[in-house]
């Protein structure tokens, strides 16, 4: 089983990763985490730690195709871990994934075709070109606003936040531009049913408690087809989880795939 959450930045997603894992392991089952970007990694960890210190200048004045080239190379070197923790039968839980870099990037543009075709190239560079695993399910978790601005307006501080060095988060600096990758990520939803939304609010229109939340997202996640038999549970990391010795089982079945594209290089009508 592969399951994505995704969300703005500040959204919770961690609060609810560890209780999925709490969740799974309870079950009997192995997990394995993986939280994208992945700043510790070779080559593009660096490049998009650099890009989000804002190094090569505002979230505005970077080209998002190049950008997205950033972060669709990390994914990409990760694909192998994945399909391995997979055919070991493990439930493979990330914080974020592809629709991050459809929804980050596109919010760049003018809503309409720009954004269209961003899109368009970015699901071919990723599934296509790079061919990573397509998650069972996205869940991409709708927050109050203005909870996401109270998140993003307060000091936040952690090991997850070494990769600033002490510099500010571009995309976090941004409140139109959160607003606008929320925007994105529902837009993406009304036209892609692999992407779900979690709304994330209470009967009031604030923000639902984290038990409340989890309600839901387990409700999703119990419609899936039962994963493999269960394995011992093993220890979750923050960048990479360790193995188990339970014996391996057979990878899930993969979603069905996207309409045949055209080429990457195609979908992009200027030159990088």
């Amino acid at each position: 089983m592969f399951i994505v959450l995704e969300g703005l930045d500040g959204a919770g997603k961690s609060t609810q990763i560890k209780l999925l894992q709490a969740m799974f392991e309870a079950r009997g089952f192995a997990c394995a985490y993986l939280h994208f970007p992945r700043f510790d990694a070779p080559v593009y960890g660096e490049l998009i730690a650099r890009f989000l210190r804002g190094e090569f200048g505002s979230a505005a004045e970077v080209d998002p195709y190049v950008v997205a080239l950033l972060y669709a190379g990390d994914r990409a070197d990760a694909a192998a871990q994945l399909r391995a923790w997979l055919a070991e039968g493990k439930v493979v839980i990330l914080d974020r994934y592809l629709y991050s870099n459809i929804a980050y990037q596109c919010a760049k543009l003018p809503a309409g075709e720009e954004r269209e075709r961003l899109k368009r190239w970015i699901m071919k560079l990723e599934y296509d070109y790079h061919d990573i695993p397509k998650p069972d399910l996205s869940l991409f978790l709708d927050v109050p606003f203005a909870f996401t601005e109270r998140k993003l307006t307060a000091q936040r501080a952690g090991d997850d936040r070494t990769y600033l060095r002490g510099a500010e988060d571009i995309h976090e600096a941004s409140l139109s531009l959160q607003q606008r990758v929320r925007e994105v990520y529902l837009d993406i939803a009304r036209s892609d049913a692999r992407l779900q939304v979690v709304d994330c609010r209470n009967a009031a229109g604030g923000m639902e408690t984290p038990e409340g939340i989890f309600d839901r997202i387990r409700s999703r996640i119990d419609r899936l087809p039962n994963p493999n038999p269960p394995a011992r549970t093993i220890p979750v990391g923050t960048g990479s989880a360790r193995t188990s010795s339970a014996e391996p089982a057979p990878a899930p079945s993969n979603p069905e795939p996207n309409p045949d594209p055209e080429s990457v290089t195609d979908a992009h009508e200027t030159t990088l």
